[in-house]
């Protein structure tokens, strides 16, 4: 038995699952909306009741960590429900949890977040080269990093912001350059925020990493003004050539190593190739592995490897 965790309208999840059926593997998938109860937790195993299905830990022979996570409390919520018992459930989580991630599969609840400073200092360690970076609220001390590296940019620690409006129209924060003058106009403190070197670039990869596989695409965002800061903002008039690509031999060691220190099996990041100095620099890393903007585009069938690795 398969368990994957997700959310309703995920459809890389979707797109998997139609490979597991054709390969006729045995899955039951958990969203945030599926009633999920706990039966019994003994020395020997746990029960859940999954939609109505009852599963005993011992049945489960692989995980797929894609989103989302179980509520075992949602039908006893109310205004009225102590912290006593939140604590109560936040121990029974953090069991259920730990439990997972001894199955065998691809990603677990230990390695859904990663912090961004964190995966800084592995990149330190291990070598990897990674622009350099300031996170401060002192506009002398980002007057001073922007007048050592000319050229920064600005963006989130963790996920992006999403807003939406009163016509449902989602807003995004991207990845945006700042100038003299947008730190002339700061005040002296403000809150702490992230600003690295803005790494002038040849070329960007997005590579998906699965189970010491990379499948790389290279994107040409370089030369339009929309892209050239953060490929996300995307010109669907005047789309970025984009193409599969490979890394050296040397550089995929490297990742895989920054990887396996961190416990993934699986996860996407994405990689500036300097157009200054040819040399790689990592960027992001995503620990849930985004793969659904370079399986298609470079013919990699990533969702059918997903199902064949589980």
């Amino acid at each position: 038995m398969i368990l994957i965790f997700s959310i309703t309208d995920d459809y890389s999840t979707a797109m998997v699952i139609n490979w597991l059926i054709q390969l006729k593997k045995n899955f039951i998938r958990i969203n945030e909306d599926t009633d999920v109860k706990l039966i019994s937790i003994t020395e020997k195993d746990f029960i859940l009741n999954i939609n109505g299905t009852k599963i005993h830990s011992n049945e489960i022979t692989k995980i797929w960590y894609r989103r989302g996570d179980i509520d075992l409390v949602k039908n006893f919520k109310s205004e009225h429900i102590s912290n006593y018992l939140l604590s109560e459930n936040e121990s029974l989580m953090e069991y259920l949890h730990f439990t997972f991630d001894k199955k065998d599969g691809i990603n677990n609840f230990k390695t859904r977040d990663i912090n961004k400073l964190h995966l800084l200092d592995l990149c330190s360690k291990l070598k990897i080269l990674a622009p350099n970076f300031i996170v401060t609220g002192n506009k002398e001390a980002l007057k001073e990093f922007y007048n050592q590296e000319k050229n920064i940019i600005s963006k989130p620690l963790n996920a992006p912001l999403t807003i939406f409006d009163t016509d449902n129209f989602i807003h995004l924060t991207y990845t945006a350059e700042i100038t003299a003058a947008d730190i002339e106009a700061l005040p002296n403190e403000f809150v702490p925020t992230f600003f690295q070197k803005n790494i002038l670039k040849a070329y960007e990869i997005r590579c998906f990493y699965l189970s010491g596989n990379f499948y790389a695409m290279a994107i040409f965002s370089q030369s339009n003004n929309k892209t050239k800061v953060d490929f996300r903002n995307y010109d669907r008039s005047k789309p970025n050539r984009i193409t599969p690509y490979q890394f050296p031999k040397y550089y995929e060691r490297k990742i895989k190593s920054l990887l396996d220190t961190i416990g993934l099996n699986c996860a996407s990041f994405d990689v500036v190739l300097s157009k200054e100095d040819q040399q790689y620099y990592f960027l992001d890393l995503n620990p849930i592995g985004q793969f659904g903007m370079v399986s298609s585009p470079c013919n990699y069938n990533l969702e059918k490897e997903i199902a064949l690795n589980l």
